[in-house]
């Protein structure tokens, strides 16, 4: 009879260890999940604002360079040039540099869209890839650049006009003609004033 009820107590202490064994395993199982779970959404929240710092960083960079054009440029051809020098080479090259930022672990992708840009507006497609723990993920951004001359007179056709009109009219017409000069120019002038962040506008963003 004795040696029954130890054998029970056995069996009953053998069930009842498996049963914390396995609720143990099932925990630290959970545990490592969970763990697991956290890094991937730190990682995630991590990369997530590694390309958003390397689109503020281009951002930045954009403005710097188009402020810098409309500076040194009083036509629309002029300005239109400036950027898309050597088809927008050397304006990407520009605009790409993040040194000192901390976000040297990344890939960044400028394209030109010459389809769809033109005098008036020139369109990038900016893609970002942020690197960490051997995780990353990327940013699509468009952005188009507005020319702040396109449509409006250069300094060189005015002068060309008033050469015209002196030919054909003569010089009665020339207090005119300084007048109607001196009021374009003053225009020019004012415009020249344009805020750069006018003129830099990113119009679509997709995480991917």
């Amino acid at each position: 009879m004795l040696r029954k009820n130890k054998g029970s107590i056995l069996i009953m202490s053998l069930i009842v260890f498996t049963i914390v064994t396995v609720i143990c395993v099932t925990c630290s199982g959970l545990i490592l999940s969970n763990n697991r779970m956290c890094k991937l959404d730190y990682v995630n929240e991590k990369i997530k604002l590694g390309n958003i710092g390397l689109i503020e960083i281009i951002h930045s960079n954009m403005l710097k360079e188009v402020k810098y054009a409309v500076e040194n440029t009083k036509e629309e051809a002029e300005f239109y040039n400036y950027i898309t020098k050597n088809s927008s080479r050397d304006f990407i090259n520009k605009i790409k540099i993040v040194d000192g930022s901390n976000l040297e672990k990344s890939d960044i992708k400028i394209d030109y869209k010459t389809t769809i840009s033109n005098k008036e507006f020139m369109h990038y497609t900016i893609s970002t890839k942020y690197i960490v723990d051997n995780y990353d993920k990327y940013i699509v951004a468009k952005v188009k650049i507005k020319n702040p001359w396109y449509g409006k007179i250069g300094k060189e056709e005015i002068i060309t006009e008033e050469d015209n009109v002196r030919d054909i009219i003569g010089k009665n017409q020339e207090e005119i003609t300084s007048q109607e000069s001196n009021e374009v120019d003053e225009e020019i002038k004012d415009t020249s004033k344009i805020n750069e962040s006018d003129l830099v506008i990113f119009y679509n963003y997709e995480e991917k």
